[in-house]
């Protein structure tokens, strides 16, 4: 189904929610009626199924990677939300340590074949090459983050680490790898350490590289989702984090909103029983809901615009 939407939870740093955000927001998207899927990406860490209260799968990505079931739909389990499936996560993290970049456009190309109106992906924590290919392939890219200097820190990271990725996946298409190929060396001689320093020398270098860099920027659109906030001050940080990315590494970020810290969710999670399904109207989920919505709305607006362009283009 090639119209279907693939988004991805990332965000660096675990225990910050991101499995927390993809089952429930699933679970949203397949209470508005829609066909959903869920794929649990957290390769050697996988327990979307405890989120959803459902029993250890017998099949798994594994056995997509390791071509042991060819059909993707084969992994499919049901749950106990009408509209709602789920694909596991590995079962040994190890085996599919170091996909290559080839697997990964198998399995997202097989997703996106899957007869879904909306993917979410749940990714794993840290910046390994799999989480962040994985995190660049979907078409809508989420980031949880908490209000803790770690989690802020590795959050900067990830962007950074996704940009530089995406950079050096497309410049082979505009025949520009062996100029992206030395300048993304941690050793580089250029100085070339954050978004912006790469994007400022790509303009200096003009003509096709300047258009190249500009391109990246456009479409390069992970939006922010802030979680656990307790504090008035905490709040802020969202908007605090697309200001510095902004001024110190060029980039447009989108802060979607913040999810308030509440008890009713680690009592969701001992009871293995989704926030949407045990406390659809607890705060958390009301301020998810807004987040959802908002998500829609913005994929929305850019389809019409999208071909609002392509009609003009004719």
């Amino acid at each position: 189904m090639e119209n279907n939407k693939i988004l991805a939870i990332g965000g660096g740093k675990g225990g910050v929610g991101k499995s927390f955000v993809a089952s429930n927001l699933g679970i949203l998207l397949a209470q508005s009626g829609s066909k959903v899927i869920l794929a649990d990406l957290d390769l050697g860490g996988a327990n979307l199924h405890t989120w959803l209260g459902v029993n250890n799968p017998s099949k798994s990505l594994s056995d997509f990677i390791s071509r042991e079931t060819l059909n993707i739909s084969k992994l499919l389990v049901s749950t106990n939300i009408p509209g709602l499936s789920l694909i596991s996560g590995a079962k040994d993290g190890v085996e599919i340590a170091n996909l290559k970049y080839t697997q990964k456009r198998r399995f997202l190309s097989a997703l996106r074949n899957m007869d879904a109106d909306y993917i979410v992906i749940d990714l794993g924590a840290g910046t390994s090459y799999n989480t962040v290919d994985f995190f660049l392939l979907a078409d809508i890219q989420l980031m949880v983050v908490i209000p803790e200097p770690t989690s802020i820190e590795n959050a900067y990271r990830f962007i950074k680490n996704s940009f530089f990725r995406q950079v050096f996946h497309n410049s082979k298409k505009f025949g520009l790898k062996s100029v992206v190929t030395p300048i993304l060396r941690i050793d580089n001689p250029y100085n070339i350490t954050t978004p912006k320093t790469l994007i400022d020398y790509f303009n200096k270098l003009g003509g096709s590289k300047t258009v190249f860099i500009e391109e990246q920027l456009q479409i390069f659109m992970p939006k922010i989702i802030l979680n656990q906030v307790r504090t008035e001050k905490d709040k802020l940080v969202g908007l605090a984090m697309k200001d510095a990315c902004s001024k110190y590494f060029n980039i447009n970020m989108t802060f979607l909103g913040y999810i308030s810290e509440d008890e009713s969710v680690w009592k969701s999670v001992l009871n293995r029983k989704p926030l949407a399904v045990a406390s659809p109207d607890s705060v958390p989920m009301q301020q998810l809901k807004t987040i959802c919505s908002d998500i829609l709305l913005k994929e929305t607006e850019l389809t019409s615009k999208n071909n609002l362009l392509s009609k003009l283009a004719q």
